[in-house]
């Protein structure tokens, strides 16, 4: 392997400086100049619109109306959309900006993305998901649809890299892992064990066994834990999911089978303790039972799942990323999901119905706030799971990619709500509902993080690792092929920055330490005949060192930010002696 190390490159810096270094302007989401929205609109039986000009569309930003730039209509798939009988509309103005044209703004391939929560399905519900999509792949999409399949499961991972071999895709979604514990299976564990620790006498109250009180909060933290983590693992896995598809054209379509999160679970666990545990009702006075629970939930760091539900809506809606939500439980039932002794207190009770619906229908709020914040469906109580894939097909056929200039300068880190009308009524329209303006500074240490956090999405760039230990140190070696930088042309000198960020994992996947384990910047300014001899060499390999850390077993993860923006990652493993 012909590989140039960077020893006479001239200048390394810290990542902050890096950070700091001004991107391109975006082609599409939101810019200093425009804001583009894409927007679907039909008609009362569901068919597309594509005949509304630009003066019957009108734009709100923060209950303000906005002059609309232009409003086009965008083809997808070389396939022309069903579209509603209706009336021609009036000759378009003869200024294009003014105009939302039937022809296709640029060409663009009918790409779907299937993302599969395996964490919160029933082996029933993934095995009816799996049919599902097969079905659709194999009868009802157009030839040549580009297809890519990813999981989440503590993680994010990439089954399958866009490809437009149907079987291939297929052979993929057939080889999706069943969830390690049923999320039916862990309320069950939850409400039985805390059954168990709060009872562990027969017919002896909570306040008599403290043991089994303490048993029962150990039993609730964890759940609580486990539900965050699948949240956040989910949540924020989308977010990176749609700025690693960012650099495609045109509006994506992303749809997500999942059994969707409870938004806030320590309520969950809270009042199925305070059920069980508690033998006097609320507000018959100061209960020490009840106190000690209500006091171990409130220490138990809850999930922010607003906040990371705002983050992804507006990293999806900048990639222009649609989300259409299928809830692969299907037709859900209140059926309880413990075992008989925990159903029989709990009914007793009057709580498990009300635990029930929490658990039901929370995790669809969150689905239906994923797909109307981001313009996509929403299929839920419904055991036909095909729905949200035919919806992103019909979708990805055509839309309307409207453009405005906003007035004012934009705050950093505020939302602006959006909202569209047409002036032709009964028209329904779907379009995000918003963005977060932040700067590009803000936005670039958000992906760096993402992609540390889900190197998997970007480890097809090429990037790979050596490491090794030396002289009491940890030795990490980037290697990066040459076909992928790209330079630029200034002071007559070819021009590249490489930003590479190290993380360190221990065996259960946990950071190590507060801070990076590495963080290097490399200048590359390289005169004609070095950048002549750098095009021969198949790699460029750059050199990180860092303090090692203790005996044990770990995971590397390493991201290269490269001149632009452009992302790639790679992770190995190390086993320090």
């Amino acid at each position: 392997m012909r590989t140039v190390r960077v020893a006479w490159i001239t200048a390394v810096v810290l990542v902050a400086a890096a950070l700091a270094v001004p991107q391109g302007p975006p082609t599409f989401g939101v810019s200093a100049d425009l804001v583009m929205i894409d927007m679907i609109a039909t008609d009362s039986d569901g068919r597309s619109v594509a005949d509304l000009r630009a003066d019957e569309i009108e734009v709100f930003e923060d209950g303000k109306a906005q002059r609309v730039e232009f409003a086009r209509y965008v083809t997808a798939g070389g396939r022309a959309p069903e579209t509603s009988p209706v009336s021609p509309a009036t000759p378009a103005p003869s200024r294009p900006a003014e105009a939302a044209e039937a022809e296709p703004l640029r060409p663009e391939p009918l790409s779907l993305v299937a993302m599969v929560d395996v964490a919160t399905m029933p082996h029933d519900a993934l095995t009816r998901t799996r049919q599902a999509i097969i079905q659709m792949v194999r009868g009802e999409l157009e030839e040549g649809t580009r297809l890519m399949l990813v999981s989440v499961n503590r993680g994010v991972e990439v089954r399958q890299t866009f490809t437009d071999d149907v079987e291939r895709f297929v052979a993929a979604v057939e080889n999706l892992p069943s969830p390690a514990i049923e999320a039916e299976a862990a309320l069950s564990t939850l409400i039985d064990d805390v059954v168990e620790g709060c009872e562990a006498l027969q017919g002896t109250p909570a306040a008599n066994t403290p043991a089994g009180v303490q048993n029962a909060i150990t039993a609730a933290r964890g759940w609580v834990e486990n539900a965050k983590l699948g949240m956040t693992a989910s949540l924020e896995g989308m977010g990176a999911l749609a700025r690693y598809l960012s650099s495609l054209p045109g509006r994506k379509h992303v749809v997500f089978y999942s059994g969707g999160y409870a938004m806030d679970p320590s309520a969950i666990a809270l009042r199925v303790m305070e059920d069980v545990c508690v033998t006097t009702p609320a507000g018959s006075g100061f209960n020490p039972i009840r106190a000690e629970l209500q006091t171990a939930v409130r220490t138990t760091q809850n999930v922010d799942s607003s906040g990371m539900l705002h983050v992804l809506l507006d990293e999806a809606n900048r990639a222009q990323v649609s989300v259409y939500t299928v809830d692969a439980r299907g037709l859900v039932g209140d059926v309880a999901p413990a075992r008989a002794r925990a159903t029989v207190r709990l009914t007793a009770r009057g709580t498990l119905q009300e635990v029930l619906q929490r658990h039901i229908r929370e995790p669809q709020d969150i689905l239906y706030s994923i797909a109307n914040g981001t313009g996509g469906t929403t299929s839920i109580n419904t055991n036909e799971l095909a729905r949200g894939m035919r919806a992103a097909a019909r979708d990805a056929r055509g839309y309307y990619l409207v453009a405005y200039a906003p007035a004012g300068a934009r705050k950093e880190g505020r939302f602006y709500p959006l909202n569209l009308k047409v002036k032709r009524p009964g028209l329904h329209l779907r379009y995000r509902r918003g963005y977060e303006w932040l700067s590009e500074a803000k936005r670039s240490e958000r992906a760096v993080t993402a992609a540390l956090r889900f190197p998997g999405l970007y480890a097809e760039n090429g990037l790979a690792l050596d490491v090794w230990m030396e002289g009491g140190r940890l030795h990490v070696a980037a290697i990066i092929p040459t076909r992928s930088l790209t330079f630029r042309a200034e002071a007559g000198e070819h021009r590249n920055e490489i930003t590479l960020l190290g993380l360190l994992r221990d065996e259960q996947g946990r950071p190590v330490g507060e801070r990076y384990l590495f963080s290097k910047t490399v200048n590359m300014k390289l005169p004609q005949a070095r950048y002549e001899d750098l095009l021969t060499r198949d790699n460029v390999e750059i050199a990180n060192e860092a303090d090692p850390p203790k005996p044990g077993r770990y995971q590397v993860a390493v991201v290269a930010r490269h001149s632009g923006g452009r992302l790639a990652s790679s992770t190995i493993d190390l086993t320090v002696p």
